[in-house]
């Protein structure tokens, strides 16, 4: 647990312990589930999880599969003794379930250090205790604390305490008193091991997790995404089975299904970071390092290097977050005549006479993504058809939220900010309309194209995709 806590209020206390999760949404992998077994077996009393679905940031599809996942964590923490809730009158919880403790997960997103500080306010006003525990990313945000403004510098940083933290909990011995206040308190002990595998938990009261209801809204399931642990998981072995072998040859081929598929569940906290990158080292170390290397670049540099701009960088989705060499460049090309300016909702209906670019913006539109290699010439081409990269920014932040799966995320901010002004990056030679920001060219694919454009082919392939969803049962 080193370097993952904050406190933000009090000291550990004799009562009952709540985890608020706003990111992770998972029982297993999760730090924050392992904290708070230990913290309420140290205390012998009871360990509630809740969300709090109307201070979460999502879209109308990550909602769906919000509440999907909702679904099964509610059914699998009855397995394990836990009681489970969609949180919505926080401080009537609190005071009616005698909880002393509270667990936060990390977000360095300005909508949760929002609301951090008001569950921070309400824990001080109470005198409860509050800690703040980063389970999302292998690496501790928070530990680069001097902000590195390219991402080859974080990439250094990271890959220095890679293994100390993907092994974390291999070297933690069981009832051994953990040191240097990683658990807050001096005199606790690591009692029980719940990372790998859960355990039904001994103190919470069995018939009132039996009767405990989670009353979930009405909601419409996605066609395309099925929400839930075992879901994501199937996801995951699917790739390490069928694609996995050919991953660095295909993942920019937008022609070929060669992506992982998996951002929609490391967006949610539905899988953990930590165990994929375990599982992809037990089965590729030894026969596939090329593979392996790359995938690890995506899922765990690229991934924690947007963190780690979004923490340090509280302009992370405006001009004012870019270096400002880059904002200079792009200012001094403002007044560049554009070939075309498109509206808002001429590039939300993807009516541009780019056929590779309307095709992105309408597998976004029905399908909530764009590949991957795709998404990054998406986002460069709208400063092209902006009057402004204040205006390009803003429109690429919108119509991400608005509609991608794996959108509201540092992950797809930082993309963003990645292409249209360089973020993270280092310049390049001067350009129209967007100066000194690294070029890329148009991409040349055979299908993708057409399919996308075309009504009739993108209706069947759609068709092909739904999910099935007898298959998880």
């Amino acid at each position: 647990m080193k370097n993952r806590l904050e406190l933000l209020a009090g000291s550990p206390k004799k009562g009952n312990v709540l985890y608020i999760s706003v990111r992770d949404q998972r029982l297993y992998n999760n730090h924050c589930i392992q904290y708070g077994y230990n913290l309420s077996y140290h205390y012998k009393s009871e360990f509630f999880i809740g969300i709090p679905l109307k201070h979460l940031k999502y879209n109308e599809v990550q909602y769906s599969l919000i509440l999907e996942n909702i679904e099964e964590l509610t059914s699998d923490s009855k397995k394990y003794n836990l009681y489970f809730n969609i949180l919505e009158k926080l401080e009537e919880f609190i005071s009616t379930n005698n909880i002393k403790n509270i667990i936060l997960d990390y977000c360095p997103l300005r909508e949760y250090t929002k609301f951090y500080k008001k569950i921070t306010d309400l824990s001080k006003n109470n005198d409860l205790f509050c800690v703040l525990i980063d389970s999302h990313n292998v690496v501790p945000c928070k530990l680069l604390s001097i902000y590195k403004r390219t991402s080859s510098s974080v990439k250094i940083q990271l890959y220095k305490f890679f293994f100390e933290y993907l092994d974390e909990y291999e070297n933690i011995k069981i009832e051994k008193a953990v040191q240097d206040k990683n658990f807050i308190d001096d005199n606790m002990k690591f009692i029980v091991d719940v990372w790998e595998k859960l355990q039904s938990h001994k103190f919470n009261n069995k018939k009132k997790v039996e009767k405990n209801i989670c009353k979930l809204p009405n909601y419409e399931k996605s066609k395309y995404y099925q929400g839930g642990h075992k879901a994501g998981m199937k996801v995951l072995e699917d790739f390490f089975d069928k694609k996995f072998y050919m991953y660095n040859k295909d993942r920019n081929n937008p022609d070929v299904d060669g992506l992982s598929n998996i951002s929609p569940y490391l967006h949610l906290g539905i899988l953990s970071p930590h165990k994929i990158i375990k599982l992809a080292y037990e089965k590729f170390y030894k026969k596939d390092k090329g593979n392996l290397e790359g995938f690890v670049s995506e899922i765990f540099i690229w991934r924690e290097t947007s963190e780690h701009f979004c923490l340090h960088n509280k302009d992370y989705d405006n001009i004012q977050g870019a270096l400002e060499w880059a904002r200079n460049s792009l200012k001094d090309h403002t007044k560049d005549k554009r070939e075309r300016l498109y509206s808002k909702k001429e590039l939300e209906e993807g009516k541009t006479e780019d056929l590779l670019w309307n095709a992105a913006q309408i597998q976004l539109i029905t399908m909530n993504k764009i590949h991957g290699y795709v998404r990054m010439y998406w986002a460069k081409q709208i400063v092209k058809w902006t009057k402004t990269p204040e205006e390009a920014i803003k429109i690429a932040i919108e119509l991400n939220d608005k509609y991608s799966v794996d959108g509201n995320d540092p992950n797809g901010y930082m993309g963003i900010m990645w292409c249209i002004c360089g973020s993270m990056d280092r310049g390049y030679k001067d350009r129209p309309m967007t100066g000194k920001i690294r070029p890329m060219n148009k991409i040349k694919t055979k299908s993708y194209e057409q399919l996308w454009n075309n009504k009739e082919e993108r209706g069947k392939y759609l068709s092909s995709i739904v999910c099935d969803r007898t298959s998880t049962k």
